[in-house]
């Protein structure tokens, strides 16, 4: 069991080099793709609910995501949008964590919560192929080493998840998301393309020697005539 102490804003573990600091102003940006549209129902307080929820598999853009105290780094982050309830239309929540496992292979997550109409347009355009990768950027509570906290924007940072008291369970980071994006992904360019700009050059010269003949035809009437004159 490790030690974790949180004083002015700064956590220290125990057995961990430097500090780590929060709000730094920087946003966390998640790109997600293979996203799915899940239906179902859940029984809660006797009460049935719809549980439609979309899923996929996201990564840090040019960051990276750890825990403190621990070795390992996010590789691909299981992501889960769920919509709100109607009273909350006008708010965007994330939150970020480590999913243990019996296996000490667990896996990190990233849960979003979006207004009804959000969720309702990211379903509609998944069902039309209109949305196949999607990307946010949010504002969390997540911890970065405190000689990173003046980082350029442009540097990349590593975020960290919090410790529990207990010192063994990573803690999980909430936010607000300010953007959500999506689109069809990238237009495959037509291998026939080359081909068609090949025969449009093609018939353009062929065009070209066809006048440039009609002119020399002409031009040999008018000497003709010109010559039919002075006789």
């Amino acid at each position: 069991m490790r030690g974790v102490s949180v004083t002015d804003g700064r956590m220290t573990v125990e057995g961990v080099a430097g500090r780590f600091v929060q709000g730094i102003g920087r946003h966390l940006r998640l790109s997600a793709s293979d996203l799915r549209l899940i239906g179902g129902f859940a029984s809660q307080d006797g009460r049935l609910r719809e549980d439609a929820r979309i899923v996929g598999r996201a990564h840090l853009l040019s960051d990276s995501l750890r825990r403190a105290g621990f070795d390992d780094e996010a590789g691909a982050i299981a992501l889960t949008i769920r919509p709100l309830s109607a009273s909350n239309e006008a708010r965007m929540l994330l939150m970020l964590g480590f999913r243990e496992a019996d296996d000490a292979d667990g896996e990190f997550f990233a849960d979003a919560f979006v207004a009804p109409v959000v969720f309702d347009a990211l379903k509609g355009d998944m069902l039309s192929g209109a949305a196949q990768r999607l990307s946010l950027s949010a504002t969390t509570s997540l911890w970065v080493r405190e000689a990173e906290r003046e980082a350029a924007s442009g540097v990349p940072l590593t975020w960290h998840l919090g410790l529990d008291s207990d010192g063994q369970t990573s803690a999980p980071a909430r936010g607000l998301v300010d953007t959500l994006d999506w689109d069809a992904g990238p237009i495959e360019t037509l291998a026939a393309e080359p081909v068609a700009d090949e025969e449009q050059d093609t018939t353009a010269d062929q065009l070209g020697r066809i006048n440039w003949s009609l002119k020399q035809l002409l031009l040999i009437l008018v000497f003709l005539m010109i010559i039919i004159a002075l006789k």
